[in-house]
């Protein structure tokens, strides 16, 4: 059988879209796909996003891979620039798919794989640029763009049944051409590994009480995480436990806001903001609670991450979140922009350990049953083949 040609496409430069493309690069069968990579070129790469270069990210996995420039604010001129240099990129390749990822990328690659007369094109959204609360005017145009957008593409691949249903309310595409193939990971690479003794090791490195208990929250400090919810949070528990510690990992454009709000309630010595850490996984390990309070996603890794550590998750119902956590079974669900219901809610985790142990248990086998990569991975090659298969036809 002739091996399939992919394109994967995005102006991302790290996070959750970086490890869903890394993931199909490594575990798509090589003996019926060659894979291709395009990422964007910035002098900037990763740096504070705690991930490798992208580039990079490909040549680990073995992939071929271009840098064209592409950025995320919107420019008439600079994105022209850019659609020209992926359609020369694109046009010689002899590529039968081209998988954009992410609305910059999605937009641009879609008309770009559409001019070259690319077979099949397809988009993963990773979060629509018109969910969450913004501008009416902002909204308005974003919607205006995606559903343009929609008609250069054979299919639309979305991370969870709520994106879908988010999808079809704005009129986004037909449901025929929606498909819902959600981030998932590997359970083997979860183990929990940390000894009692490089627990108190870690707890000496943070300058944390031996005993704390750790609340913790991995994300980009950006507005659509809303850290500063967790912050307030942790403020309102400061005056019932004297014994907790509470974890942000992460950087972004709101760091400066959370220094400075932490340092306001006089909270430095029980908030650690700890910046991008690649041992985040031996943090979650350690956390007894974790936060994840955004305002609107795709759907997280790193929840799922944290529920197959058998962790307490405590979260909103954005996109895609609420179809993982059932509020009261495997994990727990609060309002958007409530500190005071967050904190309530981490209160009542911490006063009652085995219903909080019982849900951490059935927050892992969620991850292993409906989010493992064994299941997702065949159907996204199926995915492929049978759109390909009927563009030859």
């Amino acid at each position: 059988m002739k091996k399939i040609n992919v394109l994967q496409i995005t102006q991302s430069l790290g996070g959750g879209v970086q490890k869903y493309i890394i993931q199909l690069c490594n575990h798509l069968d090589r003996n019926r796909f060659n894979i291709t990579g395009i990422c964007a070129l910035s002098p900037e790469e990763n740096t504070g996003k705690g991930d490798i270069p992208f580039g990079e990210a490909f040549a680990q996995a073995g992939v071929p891979y271009f840098s064209v420039p592409m950025q995320r604010p919107i420019s008439l001129w600079k994105d022209f620039v850019s659609l020209v240099k992926i359609y020369q990129k694109i046009k010689p390749g002899r590529f039968d798919i081209v998988h954009a990822h992410s609305s910059k990328a999605g937009v641009l690659a879609r008309v770009a794989a559409r001019l070259a007369q690319v077979p099949v094109v397809i988009y993963s959204p990773h979060a629509f640029s018109f969910d969450g609360p913004q501008p009416v005017l902002k909204k308005i145009f974003f919607i205006f763009f995606e559903k343009i957008a929609s008609l250069f593409c054979d299919a639309i691949i979305v991370d969870s049944p709520s994106e879908k249903e988010l999808a079809l309310q704005f009129k986004i595409c037909r449901e025929k051409k929606i498909t819902i193939v959600s981030p998932s990971i590997k359970p083997i690479d979860y183990h929990l590994t940390i000894t009692h003794e490089e627990k108190k090791e870690f707890f000496k490195t943070l300058e944390i009480p031996i005993g704390n208990r750790l609340i913790t929250m991995v994300s980009r400090l950006a507005p659509q995480k809303d850290p500063l919810a967790f912050i307030y949070a942790a403020a309102i528990l400061k005056k019932i436990f004297p014994d907790l510690s509470f974890l942000l990992v992460g950087d972004g454009p709101l760091m400066n806001d959370c220094r400075r709000i932490v340092r306001k309630m006089n909270l430095s010595d029980e908030v650690k903001l700890l910046g991008w850490r690649t041992d985040y996984k031996t943090l979650l390990q350690i956390s007894d609670v974790f936060v994840n309070p955004s305002l609107w996603e795709g759907l997280p890794f790193i929840l799922l991450e944290a529920m197959m550590y058998e962790k307490s998750v405590v979260a909103t119902p954005a996109t895609g979140t609420r179809d993982v956590i059932k509020d009261g079974e495997n994990g727990f669900l609060v309002p958007f922009r409530s500190p005071k219901l967050l904190a309530d809610k981490i209160k009542w985790i911490l006063d009652n350990p085995d219903i909080a142990m019982k849900v951490g248990k059935e927050a892992k086998k969620t991850v292993e049953h409906n989010y493992n990569l064994e299941k997702t991975i065949p159907m996204t090659e199926d995915f492929y083949l049978r759109l390909f298969n009927k563009k030859i036809q």
